[in-house]
């Protein structure tokens, strides 16, 4: 039984997953850069909840690069 074939190169939920990992990525940087500036501050618990807002958009942003190579 052949396989289905899988969705074309252009197709739209290609196009919305390489959206949504450059969105990712870009939290990932914004929320690095807060960190950054909060560390400065000396707001630490600022610093802390930037820190783990970046790293929760880091693993949304992989999630959404394997879909935009599959």
């Amino acid at each position: 039984m052949p396989t289905p074939p899988g969705p074309r190169p252009g197709a739209p939920s290609q196009l919305l997953a390489r959206l949504g990992m450059a969105l990712g990525a870009f939290a990932v940087f914004t929320c690095g850069w807060l960190s950054m500036r909060a560390m400065q501050s000396g707001d630490w618990l600022r610093a802390v909840l930037f820190t783990f807002l970046a790293m929760a958009s880091a693993v949304i942003a992989s999630a959404f690069s394997r879909r935009a190579r599959s």
